[in-house]
């Protein structure tokens, strides 16, 4: 397989360096200068942050409810929530081509949209704690699914903004600032709202170091972390409106021709092009690999958090054990970006596939071995550490990769929808498989019920659940594991 992605993304340069090769034969290679685009960066990391902690806060979810003793099919069934990022295909074109000439291509929906998804964050807030306490997975479910349309939405129109913000000899920044902004606010929502909403973590390390009294509450809620981060939506969207004027960094002498051809692309016309993509073999060949790529890696992708919970490690331990993971994400794409602004972005996908296809075989091995490890000592959380920080390595290396490419080959006149097309298939695998895995693991996990060391009868539903606990304090226990299997 690796031999057929190698094959697929040369020829797929190949073809595009054919076909812009006039273009390119009238311009100057000029040497990236990100100081010249420092406030855009700046700008753009901060867009991808506030995205990033939606994501995070995501994330966040199913350990919660794991913890609450959900199954994997009503873990699945809240996996649906990540698919508004994997079909905004079928709405980018509209973004792309509707705007107001007063207000700007990108801004006319940004705007909109970030004071939406403000409010509706403060409007959950108020209602979170019920939803999860209750394990009202249906209804959590829709709820953030909407929310989560919102925040595609918004990565089209950051997406395409990318690509005027930047001169051309730094458009390879858009997948850094991608890459570090959402790391940054992936923290932000995941790990330390995790480990300051986790009631022991507060107590035992925060309130007792500054001789607080103990509460029976987080330093912050689910609720309250809600709230403060729709305000900062609302806030920072209006500072943008306010002193972010919409401009295209490309050439002066380019400027009017861009714009003119730009104009032209109506919405119908943005569909066709977007449709027409298809017709190119390389197209249809680099949409089944991102539709396939990430089946070796699915059970450490999705399952691995859950299944360390289900085996005894603590959710807030959890989140702090893959800290040290957020600088490998905030460096690695600094690291590499010679690589991924250079001619042949992908390359460094390609190196990364088989390596990261074996660091999965170990961590599942490790997780299987984790009962040995009880109760949890240092050196466990050293070794997790160790091998996360690799995997995460080779993550971080192959989404930047997949990401520059993407910008490198997008054609500016419908920058989000060909940016959208491309992280869409790609998304659409990852959900695919996500959603699918989830519905697996609960049909491929037996449980049975274990009372005065006798099995009784299976516990593989809540209701048989329940009943076991009812039945002298019965337990359930792990007959055949779904990950294992994985």
């Amino acid at each position: 397989m690796i031999l057929c992605i190698d094959f697929v993304f040369e020829d797929m340069m190949t073809r595009q360096e054919e076909e812009d090769e006039n273009e390119i034969n009238n311009k100057v290679h000029i040497k990236p200068n990100w100081k010249r685009d420092i406030s855009s960066i700046f700008l753009l990391m901060v867009l991808y942050l506030m995205q990033g902690v939606i994501i995070g806060i995501t994330v966040s979810i199913p350990l919660i409810l794991q913890s609450k003793g959900v199954s994997w099919k009503q873990q699945g069934t809240f996996s649906f929530v990540h698919w508004p990022f994997s079909i905004k295909l079928l709405w980018a074109p509209i973004i792309d081509s509707l705007y107001i000439k007063r207000f700007g291509r990108r801004k006319t929906w940004l705007l909109p949209i970030q004071l939406l998804i403000g409010l509706i964050m403060i409007l959950l807030s108020f209602y979170i704690s019920s939803l999860l306490n209750t394990k009202n997975i249906l209804v959590l479910t829709i709820s953030w699914i909407f929310l989560y349309f919102l925040t595609a939405s918004q990565d089209i129109c950051v997406d395409g903004w990318a690509l005027s913000l930047l001169s051309n000899e730094n458009i390879g920044w858009a997948s850094t600032c991608q890459t570090v902004g959402q790391t940054i606010g992936i923290f932000i929502g995941h790990v330390l709202f995790l480990t300051f909403e986790s009631i022991e973590y507060s107590n035992k390390y925060i309130r007792k170091l500054f001789s607080i009294i103990e509460k029976p509450s987080g330093i912050i809620s689910f609720s309250n972390f809600l709230l403060f981060w729709g305000s900062t939506f609302i806030i920072i969207t209006l500072l943008i409106a306010l002193f972010k004027n919409e401009k295209s960094h490309k050439n002066d002498e380019d400027d009017d021709d861009d714009n003119k051809r730009t104009n032209n692309y109506s919405l119908v016309e943005t569909y066709l092009a977007m449709f027409k993509l298809f017709k190119k073999p390389c197209i249809r060949e680099l949409t089944f690999i991102l539709l396939t790529q990430e089946i070796g890696f699915a059970a450490t992708n999705f399952m691995t958090n859950l299944k360390l919970i289900e085996m005894g490690v603590k959710q807030e331990l959890l989140t702090l054990m893959f800290t040290p993971l957020i600088l490998i994400k905030i460096f690695i794409p600094l690291c590499i970006s010679h690589w991924t602004s250079g001619s042949k972005p992908l390359s460094v996908y390609i190196y990364c596939y088989i390596p990261r296809l074996f660091t999965s075989i170990l961590i599942a091995i490790f997780v299987y071995v984790t009962p040995v490890f009880q109760p949890f000592q240092w050196y466990y959380y050293l070794i997790a550490n160790i091998l996360f920080g690799i995997n995460e390595t080779f993550i971080s290396s192959m989404i930047v990769a997949k990401v520059a490419f993407n910008a490198k080959i997008s054609d500016t006149h419908i920058g989000g929808t060909y940016m959208t097309l491309l992280a869409t298939i790609a998304n659409m695998g990852l959900s695919l498989t996500r959603t699918s895995l989830m519905y697996a693991a609960n049909y491929l996990t037996w449980k049975t019920c274990i009372i005065h060391k006798q099995q009784n009868m299976s516990c593989n539903t809540d209701e048989n659940k329940n009943q076991c606990i009812s039945f002298n304090n019965g337990t359930c226990k792990i007959e055949i594991d779904a990950y294992t299997i994985i």
